[in-house]
């Protein structure tokens, strides 16, 4: 639980407050992208098998289609890069360290998860092997 709520307060911080904003073209382009991400993987993933915390639902299905055939977190990389694209429209040190804290918790929060949903799905092993955490083709 501690992941969630610093996760959130993280993302509160970061796009908090809403002004002096610059026009970025790049921002723009990584918000779109990250609304992309999250809206393929809500509409793959639906919200009675979505979970916020990293804890398998107990009737939960393994998703492995859409994004989640690329990659593991598709939500948690919506999060990454909405939070760069926030940050080129207003920028500052403090939010950039924050984007850095996040994706760190985030992070940890994967492997947990990871863990969880290895002991709860005996397959999510090999699909590990399949893809990638993050990002298709690198990380």
């Amino acid at each position: 639980m501690i992941y969630v709520i610093t996760q959130f307060i993280l993302l509160a911080f970061i796009v908090w407050p809403i002004a002096n904003l610059k026009l970025s073209m790049l921002g723009l382009l990584l918000v779109l992208c990250a609304m992309l991400v999250a809206l393929s993987a809500l509409m793959t993933n639906r919200p009675g098998n979505f979970n916020v915390r990293p804890d398998p639902k107990p009737t939960g299905n393994l998703i492995v289609h859409g994004p989640y055939r690329y990659i593991r977190h598709p939500m948690y990389t919506s999060l990454f890069l909405g939070g760069l694209g926030v940050l080129f429209f207003q920028f500052s040190e403090y939010k950039l360290i924050a984007w850095l804290l996040l994706i760190i918790v985030l992070c940890l929060k994967a492997r947990y998860e990871e863990k969880a949903l290895s002991l709860h799905h005996p397959e999510y092993r090999a699909y590990q092997k399949k893809s990638k955490a993050f990002i298709p083709w690198i990380w």
